[in-house]
């Protein structure tokens, strides 16, 4: 196993989404998918993509493929929390995320809690509002996670 392969072997992917999507043509009606996957290290290192295509399996693999070239490294404290409170707004998703004390888990619904997850981080409460939307959730919450500093001036970190 050279370098290359080893560096994969420790990322995750997962399909957040498949959809089916039919387009009206001359000829009838013409079935195309759609799969948004995210992958991640487990260790502060995650992506998330959208892929097209007229099967299913290939669809998946051209998302996976394209989360993992667009991951990105977000920091996470010790007890595995994100740093100070954060408020987004990306289209009609609007999420308020806020440290967690340890042993408090994720709290967070749909496809947030699986780009959390795989981002490594492990005691979180985010609220969604806005949309249900998994796609839109989903990138509204990676542009959140590249937005947190490491260490922001005038924050104290959560502990316990």
């Amino acid at each position: 196993m050279d370098k290359e392969e080893t560096k994969h072997a420790m990322i995750e992917d997962r399909v957040l989404q498949i959809r089916r999507v039919s387009t009206k043509r001359a000829g009838g009606s013409s079935f195309h998918f759609s799969a948004l996957s995210a992958s991640g290290d487990h260790a502060g290192k995650i992506g998330v993509a959208i892929a097209k295509s007229k099967e299913n399996l290939t669809a998946i693999k051209k998302s996976k493929d394209k989360a993992r070239r667009t991951m990105t490294e977000i920091p996470v404290t010790k007890n595995g929390s994100i740093p100070h409170e954060l408020y987004i707004k990306n289209g009609a998703a609007i999420i308020f995320m806020k440290p967690a004390p340890l042993g408090a888990g994720i709290i967070a619904g749909g496809s947030v809690r699986q780009v959390l997850e795989l981002a490594g981080i492990k005691n979180i409460s985010v609220k969604i509002m806005g949309t249900n939307n998994q796609v839109s959730n989903a990138y509204t919450i990676i542009k959140a996670l590249k937005m947190i500093k490491a260490k922001p001036q005038g924050t104290k970190e959560v502990t316990e």
